[in-house]
C-alpha cells in the first residue's frame, strides 16, 4: 500500500460537478458483451467533488472500463448497479479512488458514503451500510494485477486532491 496516500476525515460532499459530455456518456452506458456488468466510457469524464476538507478532481479517459456498483446483482434491490446520474458518478468516483493513487482506503470509502448521502439523497443509515460493505476487504483497493479486468485502466485516469 502506498504510504503517501492522504487520509482525510471527510464528513460532507457539498458539491458534485461533471462535464456535459461525461454526463451524457455515463447516462448512455452499454454493457460490454465480453464482460458481465462492465461498461466502457465513450467520452472523457471530468468530475469535481467539493468536500468539507477540500476538492477532489477526477478524470477518466474515453475507453476507461468500470462496473457501476460493484457486487452481486442480488444487491441491485438495495443499491442499483448504475442508477441515476449522481449514483453513476459516485460508483465511478469510488472505482477511480480505488486505484490508490491519491486517497487511502478509509477515505475512499468515506467519499462514497458521503457522496451517496449528500449527492444521491440516500438515507444516512443506507450510505453507512454501503460504506461498511465496501470496507470489509481491501482486496479491490490498489494497483490491479495484470490479469485483472481493470488492469488496462491504469493509464486512463487521474485523481488529485486540493485542500482549501
Amino acid at each position: 500500500m502506498n504510504k503517501s496516500l492522504k487520509s482525510l476525515d471527510i464528513k460532507a460532499i457539498y458539491d458534485l460537478q461533471i462535464n456535459s459530455s461525461g454526463a451524457a456518456a455515463l447516462m448512455s452506458l452499454v454493457e460490454l458483451k465480453s464482460l458481465n456488468r462492465r461498461y466502457k466510457l465513450t467520452s472523457d469524464v471530468w468530475i469535481r467533488l467539493v468536500t468539507d476538507k477540500g476538492t477532489i478532481s477526477l478524470f477518466a479517459k474515453e475507453g476507461f472500463v468500470f462496473d457501476g456498483r460493484s457486487g452481486s446483482p442480488l444487491l441491485d434491490w438495495y443499491a442499483p448497479n448504475l442508477g441515476s446520474l449522481n449514483e453513476r458518478i459516485m460508483w465511478l468516483v469510488h472505482d477511480l479512488l480505488g486505484y490508490a493513487t491519491c486517497l487511502d482506503f478509509k477515505t475512499t470509502n468515506k467519499v462514497l458514503r458521503y457522496g451517496l448521502r449528500d449527492q444521491c439523497v440516500y438515507r444516512a443509515s443506507k450510505a453507512f451500510m454501503i460504506e461498511k460493505a465496501v470496507s470489509i476487504s481491501d482486496a479491490w483497493f490498489g494497483t490491479p494485477k495484470e490479469t485483472d479486468w481493470c488492469y488496462n485502466n491504469i493509464s486512463k485516469f487521474n485523481v488529485a486532491f486540493f485542500s482549501e
